[in-house]
């Protein structure tokens, strides 16, 4: 989510030499680092340790031998001059850097070449056309899996998401983007700016984030251990999600309104906390990062009970489980936040995020038989109401965070964990049921 959005802008024309873009002395994106958002520090750039300054060369990230010598991930590579590096980029697949010896400091790959030439638009499209032509190929090779073999379809969809959708999306996207009419100046600062921003996301702490991660992983390993004692269902796990998951009769009927909270929480199976966990990841992070720590556990609390009552509403289902509802909040919670600063963000955040939204959309449609797209649907509108009710309340990376907000993260959170122990509570009563029962 963080990274350089594949398919930016591409260099039109034949390629410089590195001798050209690095004369002796010169670095050419310092002057280009912004010096008015968090970002804009040289400081994210790693320095080279005692070893590698004063030198020219690479730092690798795999296991890779020149010239007779092995080398392991971590390790400096050091060379004669500039256009020795260049001869080592061809023969090296994960490059994490290079150096030379005016500069102290470790040069993100991404920055090796500057633009020399406005983007060529035929040439920038006749690219994007390729990479569609193959996106598709793997799209309806999988679906055409998933139709003739139906036990694979669900595996075959994840496929479609993950590697068809993704780049077919990006593709149509890009295809509209107005890349001819930035001049060469406007595309290295972006570069700069994109490079920047991302090594910035990826130095910030992200402690809270792998906790509230942790903690679904841990009550999914709950659900595991209730219905491993259920030999009926087992190795499904109907008995948890039964139990404290959106069963909309239980709510209705019952009164069991705490389940639009606990259905948050649980998950139907490993490919599913699997993938929640790493969108909640990638999310969560820059959340926290933009606006605020204590804000992700509020809006994922009002989103998933958003996309909780929506399911209730609007859905079809009987039975609803599943952390999306919070983390289409997030995604609907950050396009809010990234249309207030869209001037100090990188463009391809919020290309990130709309594209993300459109995936999740034509994934929903495709696997409509197992996808609540009412909860997904009610999760985002629900981030995306949050994001504007706070809207004048939303600073870039600040200071301090305001009274109310904390106070409404030690609600949430407080709410939160009062819902884990009541997942665990009624684990705990269940498997006194089932024990009495063997």
């Amino acid at each position: 989510m963080v990274g350089a959005m594949a398919g930016q802008e591409q260099i039109d024309g034949p390629p410089t030499r590195a001798v050209q873009d690095w004369p002796d002395g010169e670095v050419w994106f310092l002057e280009r680092i912004p010096d008015n958002i968090p970002w804009g520090d040289e400081g994210l750039i790693e320095e080279l340790p005692d070893s590698a300054k004063g030198s020219y060369g690479l730092k690798v990230d795999e296991y890779v031998s020149i010239d007779g010598q092995r080398y392991k991930p971590g390790n400096y590579i050091t060379v004669g001059s500039v256009g020795e590096i260049e001869r080592l980029m061809t023969r090296v697949k994960k490059p994490i850097g290079f150096f030379v010896p005016w500069y102290d400091r470790l040069i993100s790959v991404s920055l090796w070449r500057p633009h020399h030439h406005r983007v060529d638009k035929a040439e920038y499209r006749q690219r994007l056309r390729q990479r569609f032509l193959k996106s598709l190929a793997l799209c309806v090779g999988l679906i055409a899996l998933g139709l003739f073999r139906p036990q694979f379809l669900m595996m075959a969809i994840m496929g479609v998401a993950l590697f068809g959708l993704y780049p077919l999306v990006e593709s149509v996207m890009a295809w509209f983007r107005p890349v001819d009419r930035y001049s060469v100046d406007e595309l290295n600062d972006r570069l700069v700016r994109n490079e920047f921003f991302s090594r910035w996301v990826g130095r910030q702490p992200t402690g809270l984030v792998k906790v509230a991660v942790g903690i679904l992983g841990v009550v999914f390993l709950g659900q595991c251990l209730v219905d491993y004692q259920n030999p009926v269902t087992f190795p499904g796990i109907q008995t948890s999600i039964q139990e404290a998951a959106l069963v909309k009769a239980a709510v209705k009927e019952d009164g069991e309104w705490w389940r639009l909270i606990t259905t948050g929480l649980l998950h139907g199976n490993l490919i599913h906390i699997v993938f929640n966990g790493m969108a909640l990841f990638s999310l969560g992070r820059v959340l926290v990062a933009l606006v605020s720590p204590s804000l992700l556990s509020v809006v994922f609390l009002v989103s998933v009970v958003t996309g909780s009552l929506a399911s209730l509403f609007l859905g079809q289902a009987p039975a609803s489980v599943g952390a999306s509802g919070g983390i289409l909040g997030c995604l609907g919670f950050l396009i809010v936040v990234t249309r207030k600063f869209r001037d100090q963000l990188p463009d391809y955040l919020r290309a990130n995020l709309i594209m993300s939204c459109v995936v999740i959309a034509i994934f929903g449609l495709m696997g409509s038989q197992f996808i609540d797209n009412a909860a997904h649907a009610g999760g985002f509108i629900g981030g995306v109401v949050l994001g504007e009710l706070l809207y004048s309340q939303l600073k870039l990376v600040p200071g301090s965070t305001r009274k109310s907000i904390r106070l409404a993260s030690i609600i949430s959170v407080t709410i939160l964990l009062a819902g884990v122990a009541k997942v665990f509570w009624e684990f705990w009563g269940v498997s006194q049921s089932l024990l009495g029962a063997a």
